[in-house]
């Protein structure tokens, strides 16, 4: 497939939200700790990197068997703005779960340094399943041309996609444009598909809107959305992306499978060293769809968890790779012998709440329900009731009661007593 180079060119807006995000990233990871955790185990394979579809790829391929008898998985990780896919090699602790699984693990830097400072194109308003173009068309290349190596044995049924920041973007991007290819997508601090090169900061879609642009991307491929798998992951204490996108996130693809069955779960017990968070998981009558973590004391950074941090990397996390390759290779729906979901928890089913002209919840989740509107930057975002206008309070995590007036009006109550 030929790359087409359409230009990056940008309103000066949002060159200028680019080049602040870029140098506050630049900063940021200057300040990153020396945290040391437990050190990995030596991986029993090997890394090598060429050139595939115009970007520089690492590929790891192990040396133990594939976890299926149907072949191995491919597992594409997307780095963020500012990082490289060398960050991602060294620090990203994907060697584990890659030897477990006997899965291929390619990690791609962004084609041509990125539109901006590394960062993958997914606020490109030309995204097209049918003419696929800006890092698009790249990104399934490079699957296309892993998933035909024959020596490889991949299998198309087991290929996922992860990424951080604007990789998590341009994930669910291609997650909704291609889930005939994908099969699961896990999504770290990534903005919502739709918003734009500067709306990263705090949320700027809904619900509605963000289903519509994810089905709009996938087109004739929709069908490949009933046997689809995502999962969320974001940081208590990140700063960058609005903690706002990620249940955003969830929701819209639960929505999306018909996954309407929420639940909640420990990260008791999970890998890594920080195991502290809430988890939310999405089922339908088949099982598990969609997961959600948020780990507490995580800012704007990939979980490793474990090692030394790195660029926008954490070592003081759970252990992410090992947890969304499980709950991958647990929930798969496109191939047989998927193993019964151990570590991913057996779901407490969440009563449906009879009453929903009144509901308690954080400002943004009321926010991304279309409850609610908000104006200026976190932390001093400041939130009003959809309709009435009523204060709401400032921050994503305030929680707000807000009672139905009447059609798409909202009022702020003391209780739904």
């Amino acid at each position: 497939m030929s790359i087409t180079n359409k230009g990056a060119l940008h309103r000066s807006t949002s060159r200028t939200a680019l080049v602040a995000t870029a140098t506050a990233l630049a900063l940021a990871a200057m300040l990153v700790g020396a945290w040391i955790g437990p050190p990995a185990r030596a991986a029993s394979g090997e890394w090598t990197t060429e050139t595939i579809a115009g970007m520089s790829v690492r590929i790891y391929t192990p040396a133990t068997p594939p976890a299926l008898a149907s072949g191995r998985a491919l597992m594409i990780s997307l780095h963020g703005c500012v990082q490289k896919a060398q960050d991602l090699q060294q620090d990203g602790n994907w060697t584990d779960a890659a030897d477990e699984y006997g899965m291929i693990v390619a990690v791609p830097d962004a084609p041509n340094g990125g539109v901006y400072s590394g960062c993958w194109d997914y606020y490109d308003s030309t995204h097209s399943s049918t003419s696929p173009s800006r890092h698009d068309d790249n990104l399934l290349t490079l699957t296309q041309t892993m998933q035909a190596r024959g020596g490889l044995a991949i299998d198309p049924d087991q290929t996922y996609i992860s990424g951080l920041s604007s990789g998590g973007g341009e994930t669910m991007v291609v997650g909704c444009l291609f889930p005939q290819v994908f099969a699961g997508i896990g999504i770290n601090a990534g903005p919502t598909v739709g918003t734009t090169s500067s709306q990263y900061s705090w949320v700027s879609t809904s619900k509605a809107t963000g289903t519509d642009v994810c089905r709009g991307f996938a087109g004739g491929n929709s069908a490949a959305f009933q046997t689809q798998l995502t999962s969320v992951v974001y940081g208590s204490n990140d700063a960058t992306v609005a903690p706002g996108y990620n249940t955003l996130n969830a929701q819209i693809m639960a929505g999306i499978y018909g996954a309407e069955t929420s639940s909640t779960f420990s990260l008791s017990g999970f890998a890594g060293t920080n195991t502290n968070g809430t988890g939310t998981l999405y089922s339908d009558g088949a099982g598990p769809r969609v997961s959600v973590i948020q780990n507490t004391g995580l800012g704007h950074n990939w979980p490793a968890g474990t090692g030394t941090n790195g660029s926008y990397i954490s070592g003081n996390s759970i252990d992410y790779p090992a947890y969304v390759t499980k709950f991958f290779f647990d929930n798969n729906r496109r191939v047989a012998g998927s193993s019964t979901p151990g570590p991913t928890p057996t779901p407490t089913p969440t009563p449906t709440p009879t009453d929903t002209s009144c509901i308690a919840a954080a400002n943004a989740t009321h926010q991304a329900a279309g409850r609610a509107l908000s104006y200026g930057v976190a932390p001093y975002k400041t939130y009003y009731a959809k309709g009435s206008y009523a204060y709401m309070g400032q921050g994503d995590s305030t929680v707000t009661t807000l009672r139905l007036q009447s059609s798409g009006s909202w009022t702020v109550v003391t209780s739904c007593s």
